[in-house]
């Protein structure tokens, strides 16, 4: 006996793809009648999945540039800085400090760093920029190079020379002419000649100063032009096989042993890095999160062009279902309406975001780096949202009574 021709309930047979054929052809073409109701749930869609994919990304890229200002001045840099106590402000630092510091195992190189802030005047040119007393040593830890001229030498260390940061160099040229090397500015009322450039540099979150916006003196002569020329600082370099973590507490130690105990901080590039990644994560959270809520607003949208399209369609619903369709169909039909418009939407918002990404790295002068999770999340997060938006009229439409269904206007 020849068993009835039923539908092939394999999702892998001809039926069922021919079905599905149908139902996604049949999805566009309803789509396509309401135009402008899908292109503005479209819209929502697309919005919602840039502003999740852009944030995200921008977050990334701001942890990459934070963590290149690390790789520029090396990850094997430490600073000490003096802790105010229950007495007050702690003792300066001494030359002797720093040299008992240099010569520490777990220690390779010291400089001491004092830092002020003056009036620079060149010619008719008056910036306020970062004064920092240095030795020479500093600028090789720092890996600082000149541009033109040179840095500070032993030699200059009771001369008035002084070196300029690239930044620097440019608020002085805004005012008037650019300083060169070989022409004097004049600091805490004393002339100071030009002797080096630096090279552009980014921001080292270790250092109390930008490096790029700063005049640079030597260290004995910050006495003459600035007050509170102490030394509160101190840059150390470690060995590559030192773990910071144990030259951090040999330094530490040295300040706590008597007679003249400091209270100091300790700062090392991996609590550091470690923070601001922490930072990072919370920050790319929170962006997600806002860019969520605009992706829910775009989900709300395919929901309500689908519920008034299930209103409009119900006697097409009643004769589907009339002539032999199953409420899983009609689910089917409708859901696959909604994924049109949450895939259509998450392509189009993933490269919009991206654009904006790009666009929002190059104003800021970052390196565009692209977020491997940020195009899934985001295309994925459209997907989601169009299918649970899309849900609830695609269950609606299929426990449409047929004949209630056949009967409306």
């Amino acid at each position: 006996m020849t068993p009835p021709d039923n539908p092939p309930d394999d999702p892998a047979d001809d039926g069922h793809g021919g079905r599905l054929r149908e139902l996604v052809a049949d999805s566009f073409r309803n789509l396509c009648s309401v135009r402008q109701r899908s292109l503005l749930a479209l819209l929502g869609v697309v919005i919602g999945t840039a502003a999740v994919i852009a944030l995200v990304n921008i977050g990334a890229n701001a942890k990459h540039h934070a963590l290149n200002q690390f790789q520029a001045m090396g990850t094997d840099l430490l600073t000490v800085r003096r802790e105010f106590s229950a007495l007050g402000q702690p003792p300066a630092f001494t030359l002797d400090d720093v040299a008992a510091l240099a010569a520490l195992p777990e220690i390779d190189a010291a400089a001491p760093l004092a830092v002020g802030g003056l009036e620079i005047v060149q010619g008719r040119a008056r910036v306020s920029l970062s004064i920092a007393g240095v030795t020479a040593e500093f600028f090789q830890l720092t890996r600082l190079t000149a541009a033109a001229g040179r840095v500070l030498s032993p030699l200059d260390a009771r001369q008035t020379g002084v070196v300029l940061g690239s930044g620097a160099v440019r608020q002085l040229a805004g005012e008037g002419a650019s300083p060169t090397v070989g022409q004097w500015i004049r600091l805490g009322g004393y002339n100071h000649t030009i002797i080096g450039v630096l090279e552009p540099a980014v921001a080292n979150p270790l250092l109390p100063i930008d490096t790029d916006n700063a005049v640079f003196i030597p260290l004995e002569g910050m006495r003459r032009v600035a007050t509170g020329s102490d030394i509160a600082n101190i840059v150390l370099r470690k060995p590559a096989v030192v773990d910071d973590r144990a030259a951090g507490a040999a330094v530490t130690a040295f300040f706590a042993a008597p007679p003249r105990p400091h209270p100091v901080a300790v700062q090392t590039a991996r609590q550091m890095i470690a923070a601001m990644g922490e930072q990072m994560e919370v920050h790319a959270l929170l962006l997600a999160a806002v860019g969520g809520i605009s992706l829910i607003v775009g989900g709300v949208g395919v929901m309500n062009v689908m519920l008034m399209s299930v209103v409009e369609r119900r006697r097409e619903i009643g004769l589907r279902l009339a002539l032999g369709a199953r409420p899983r169909d009609i689910r089917a039909m409708f859901l696959i309406e909604a994924t049109v418009l949450s895939v259509g939407g998450g392509g189009l918002g993933g490269l919009l975001g991206l654009a904006a990404a790009a666009v929002y790295a190059r104003s800021a002068g970052w390196d565009f780096i692209l977020s491997a999770a940020a195009p899934p999340l985001g295309i994925g997060m459209s997907l989601a949202v169009g299918l649970f938006f899309g849900l609830y009229p695609a269950i609606r439409a299929s426990r449409l009574d047929p004949i209630v269904a056949l009967r409306a206007e």
